[in-house]
């Protein structure tokens, strides 16, 4: 066997120890610049904006809301999905009034007044009698009764404009003299018979 000279001997093993270092040092994670330092854990993220916020709060809120809550609740569209008559839904929408917000009670006498059909405005009319409505409920339901054919509006004008302390009394009683040309102003007995004829002549 040849041995070969201390001197390649040395080189080979400078040159393999050499090949072992730089693979061990390429190996090695590379550290960051300065600049590149990585921030702190509560400083890694930027705050979200707003409009990122406000959607992860609505995202959040709605997985963990219940069905049951009153933030939830509507009566009223409750009351539009159900499976009723016409009627049945005017009374229901009216049940509600009690319970409804005072901005929003008008609101609910709109839609009681386009479910409820001419045929079944008694259910309506107890309402429009009464005298301690708010102002706006009022006015929706005088809006709704004026839209109705004569058979139908102008009974309830005239109980309106007999009750000199409801507010809408002056309102009715303007109404019927100035449609009912033939009556004298303020003759209620001439007032009585021409709605009378009225309702006789539509049955």
């Amino acid at each position: 066997m040849k041995i070969l000279p201390v001197s390649i001997c040395r080189t080979f093993f400078c040159f393999l120890v050499s090949s072992i270092f730089l693979f061990l040092t390429s190996c090695r994670p590379t550290t960051p610049k300065h600049s590149e330092t990585v921030p702190p854990l509560n400083h890694a993220h930027p705050a979200p904006k707003p409009r990122e916020l406000s959607a992860t709060v609505s995202m959040l809120t709605n997985k963990t809301s219940s069905p049951d809550t009153s933030d939830t609740s509507d009566p009223i569209g409750d009351v539009l999905s159900a499976d009723l008559t016409p009627g049945e839904t005017t009374t229901r929408l009216l049940s509600l009034l009690p319970s409804t917000p005072a901005a929003d009670k008008s609101f609910i006498i709109q839609i009681a007044g386009n479910y409820c059909s001419d045929e079944e405005y008694w259910r309506l009319l107890p309402l429009l009698l009464d005298r301690s409505q708010p102002e706006d409920v009022r006015d929706e339901l005088m809006r709704d009764v004026l839209r109705r054919p004569d058979p139908i509006r102008l009974r309830p004008l005239y109980r309106l404009a007999l009750d000199n302390s409801h507010p809408l009394s002056s309102e009715a009683r303007e109404y019927l003299f100035a449609y009912l040309q033939d009556v004298p102003q303020d003759d209620f007995a001439a007032l009585s018979k021409a709605v009378q004829k009225f309702e006789r002549e539509n049955r």
